[in-house]
């Protein structure tokens, strides 16, 4: 039986996504004074961003926790790690 997540539509998305990452063991480490960012899982190759495009991907989690503040910034940063996941290990 599926679990219900609360929220709104959008909320909902985005704490799928966020599931999804964290089922597939997924971890983000963000590091916002050096601008880095850090994807990685269990057997997989670590998705290491940098300056402008680790920038990027801070700046989409605040927007997205700005916009719906009930989200917390890890659900955010799993949400949005899960995409480049897919595409890089798949």
């Amino acid at each position: 039986m599926k679990t219900t997540i609360p929220g709104t539509r959008a909320t909902r998305y985005i704490r799928e996504q966020a599931e999804r990452a964290q089922n597939s063991r997924i971890t983000v480490d963000v590091d916002e004074s050096y601008q880095t960012v850090s994807i990685d899982a269990p057997g997989e190759e670590s998705i290491f961003m940098q300056g402008d495009e680790a920038q990027d991907f801070i700046d989409e989690r605040d927007v997205l926790t700005k916009r719906y503040p009930s989200l917390h910034d890890w659900v955010a940063e799993l949400a949005l790690a899960y995409p480049y996941a897919e595409n890089l290990w798949s």
